[in-house]
C-alpha cells in the first residue's frame, strides 16, 4: 500500500492527476477463513494521466496495454466488513472473462 501512496504524492507533486475510468472485470475470486485474493482484469482502454490544472489528457501517458492484472487480498474484520490488507499488479497479461 506504500507503493500506491507514495505514487499518488509523487503524482500530485508532478502537477497530474488520473484521467479516465477503470472498468472491473473479476476473473477469480478465493474466500477461506477470514481471508479473500480477488484477481480483477481492469479495462484501462480510457486511462491515463491527465494535467491537474486542465484536466486534459496527457497523450503520452495512455496506457499501451488494454487490461491490468490486479490481485488483491483481503480479510475479514470484526463485524464483518472486507478490508483491503494488499495489492500487487502482475506482469503477466490477462483476459478478461466473458460477459
Amino acid at each position: 500500500m506504500d507503493h500506491l501512496v507514495d505514487g499518488v504524492r509523487r503524482m500530485r507533486s508532478e502537477g497530474r492527476e488520473p484521467y479516465g475510468q477503470v472498468i472491473p472485470r473479476v476473473k477469480e475470486v478465493w474466500v477461506a477463513q477470514g481471508q479473500a485474493k480477488v484477481i480483477d482484469c481492469q479495462d484501462i482502454v480510457n486511462t491515463g494521466m491527465a494535467d491537474a490544472t486542465t484536466h486534459e489528457r496527457i497523450p503520452e501517458t495512455g496506457e499501451a496495454q488494454s487490461s491490468a492484472n490486479v490481485e488483491a487480498m483481503l480479510q475479514r474484520a470484526p463485524g464483518g466488513r472486507w478490508v483491503l490488507t494488499g495489492m500487487a499488479f502482475k506482469e503477466a497479461p490477462c483476459t478478461p472473462p466473458s460477459p
